[in-house]
Parts: structure tokens; C-alpha cells; sequence
């Protein structure tokens, strides 16, 4: 599924599927330049909204688990990155 106005906010999972669509368009053959373009700004589109997204979900997650408390003291376990 790829959309067709960039201007439109798709959730993660409709993101992340027409990411992999854009990636399977470019693998299936050589496209032109203007269609390589195209897809690779779709593309770049579909993951700057993945990354805004769980970047979100990775401050909600950090929230609440600064929430808990153990031993009267607030614990916050950030996300390691790897």
C-alpha cells in the first residue's frame, strides 16, 4: 500500500507497509529514474513517520514505567539502543 498524497498521516502499520511495498517495487526491476526518485521519497517519507511514532511509544513506555514504584522510589529503564 503506498500512498498517494505524502500530505496524509498513515498509522505505523500502514507506514511500515507501504514501506515494504516501495522496497518490493524496487527490487522487482530496474525503474526509471523518475520512478526511482518517486519511490525513494515515498520510502523516505514512510520512515521518518516509523521513527516519529516510535520515538512516541518510547517516551509513553518510559513514562509509565517511571511510573511504578519499587521501594518508594520512582524507577525509570530507558531503552538501550543497540
Amino acid at each position: 500500500m503506498i500512498m498517494s498524497e505524502i500530505d496524509e498521516k498513515p498509522n505505523f502499520t500502514q507506514s511500515f507497509q507501504a514501506l515494504e511495498a516501495v522496497l518490493g517495487q524496487l527490487r522487482q526491476g530496474a525503474p526509471s529514474l523518475e520512478e526511482a526518485l518517486s519511490l525513494f521519497e515515498q520510502g523516505v517519507h514512510h520512515v521518518k513517520i516509523c521513527q516519529s511514532q516510535l520515538t512516541q511509544a518510547k517516551g509513553r513506555v518510559e513514562e509509565l514505567v517511571q511510573s511504578l514504584q519499587e521501594g518508594g522510589q520512582l524507577v525509570t529503564q530507558p531503552f538501550e539502543d543497540p
